[in-house]
């Protein structure tokens, strides 16, 4: 899948033709759509210009450029990505970290996982401070939110299964730190709600950005309030047995 990002040259122009676009919030939950039209986005001083691209013989746009601009029209960054014909929704703005700056998320396909689960994979565009230039970082999930302690959280799976990654931001946009998979181990057959489950944390080369041993990343992350959050009352358990290095 490919996805570019340009600066322009100062004389570039921002259309501003397009009619504002009806519904700001990006849609990548399981069963949520939205349009997917030509529109503008606004957030904090930038403008976001959004064209679909599609051919005739094709139901869905195969392409999308977002032209950012400041508040006198001039072009600052151009953004490119290329859909596929699963996508669920529009461009979108929504502040996923808590930072208090919206990031501009693109929806590019959905996917069956884990028994025949949507997920949707998509491009998260983020701006650094008072940068105007975004950085882009994909990710895959049902749903993205702060995690309570620092990190951005993607969460996603099935129904007895959850992944959730953990993301870092930074000013490159995000780091993915750690990845858990959070797995129901028993359930009631009657109500199917989890009795035990089991938390494992995945090698990621981005744990020296926190400075953890994979070891160390699953104690804390498996613990952190937004795996804990991840059927709250069933019993943990563990199964993975720790080698002398943490192996």
């Amino acid at each position: 899948m490919m996805a570019t990002a340009s600066a322009l040259s100062p004389s570039a122009r921002a259309d501003t033709s397009l009619p504002p676009c009806p519904q700001s919030n990006p849609v990548i939950t399981p069963s949520g759509t939205s349009p997917q039209v030509d529109c503008t986005l606004h957030s904090g001083d930038l403008d976001f210009a959004v064209k679909y691209w599609s051919v005739p013989e094709l139901p869905k746009p195969r392409a999308v450029k977002v032209t950012v601009s400041d508040p006198s029209g001039v072009v600052v960054q151009t953004i490119d990505e290329l859909l596929e014909p699963s996508t669920p929704g529009g461009v979108g703005l929504q502040d996923i970290d808590g930072d208090g700056r919206e990031e501009l998320i693109i929806p590019i396909s959905q996917n069956l996982l884990n028994g025949g689960n949507p997920n949707t994979r998509f491009a998260v565009w983020r701006g650094h401070g008072d940068s105007r230039h975004y950085e882009r970082t994909q990710m895959v999930g049902q749903a993205v939110y702060p995690s309570g302690d620092g990190y951005l959280v993607s969460n996603g799976g099935g129904l007895s299964s959850r992944d959730l990654t953990f993301y870092l931001p930074t000013g490159a946009g995000y780091t993915l730190v750690v990845v858990l998979t959070i797995e129901v181990l028993e359930a009631d057959p009657a109500t199917k709600k989890a009795l035990t489950v089991n938390c494992r944390a995945h090698q990621e080369d981005g744990l020296h950005a926190v400075d953890m041993s994979i070891r160390q990343a699953e104690d804390y992350f498996c613990n952190s309030p937004a795996a804990r959050a991840i059927w709250p009352d069933a019993e943990r358990v563990q199964i993975k047995r720790w080698g002398v290095f943490g192996n």
